[in-house]
């Protein structure tokens, strides 16, 4: 567990820069790290779906609020 844990610190600092912060005030500051933990897992995700493939989608049942609007388009139609 602590491995990694480690692993993402060692990562942010050394290839996102996280170890020296650029604005001055607590505020600022974990702004700055929460959009850098951000970046950082978008580099992960696009890593996990190459180019050209998408995300498998799951079939859902309709929603009451879809069913209701499909009824109101067909009534109208």
């Amino acid at each position: 567990m602590r491995a990694g844990c480690e692993a993402t610190v060692s990562e942010t600092v050394h290839a996102h820069g996280l170890r020296n912060c650029r604005y001055r005030g607590a505020a600022k500051t974990h702004v700055q790290h929460v959009l850098t933990a951000a970046g950082t897992n978008l580099v992960r995700l696009s890593s996990c779906f190459p180019p050209g493939t998408t995300m498998p989608t799951r079939n859902r049942p309709d929603s009451h609020l879809q069913r209701l609007c499909n009824s109101l388009a067909a009534a109208w139609n």
